[in-house]
């Protein structure tokens, strides 16, 4: 059986021959660009076939991002890793991770709810777009009172320092106002 290296080497014209660093690149744009190159290659299934049998982990072969293919594209893990590199995450990560940050805020609402209801669930309720059962409701109005009374508290410990010093600072006698002059001798 003649090996893919036998083969490249025999056929003229391959992608992945004069285009070698966008095959190996760290920019996952450059690695699209390369696995679309391979489209047309006559050797795509014998590339891919190699890179199976040798467990290949990083580059484009015969048509397949085998970096994105081993860090498992498509999971919440690889949400963070496109983020981490600071790369633009592919659709199938994207939507892991709005399953994975979903079913996270299902299983906080779920506590708040063995609770008898909490604030938390009331803005899980809001984040997963459904309006907010009734305990949780009443118990946000509650935190939402407090917060309204120690302000209230807060604005009439600061209105009565404030008049208090205008009692201090008030003006008294006759000479409020006057400048005193310097008299020459």
């Amino acid at each position: 059986m003649t090996s893919l290296f036998d083969l490249t080497a025999t056929t003229p014209n391959l992608p992945c021959r004069t285009l070698t660093a966008e095959f190996f690149s760290n920019d996952p744009t450059e690695r699209q660009y390369a696995a679309r190159q391979c489209h047309g290659c006559p050797l795509l299934l014998a590339c891919q076939q190699h890179a199976l049998a040798n467990e290949e982990r990083y580059g484009i072969w015969g048509g397949v991002d085998f970096e994105a293919r081993a860090m498992g594209c498509g999971t919440d893990r690889a949400y963070q890793i496109h983020k981490r590199r600071k790369e633009q995450v592919c659709p199938e990560c994207q939507a892991a991770h709005d399953e994975a940050v979903g079913d996270n805020r299902r299983r906080l609402l779920a506590e708040a709810h063995a609770a008898g209801g909490t604030r938390r669930g009331y803005w899980m309720h809001r984040r997963l777009g459904e309006e907010a059962c009734v305990p949780c409701k009443a118990a946000q109005a509650r935190r939402s009172q407090e917060q309204r009374g120690k302000k209230r508290e807060a604005a009439e410990r600061a209105r009565g320092a404030w008049d208090a010093r205008e009692v201090i600072e008030a003006p008294r006698g006759a000479h409020v106002g006057a400048q005193s002059l310097a008299i020459a001798s």
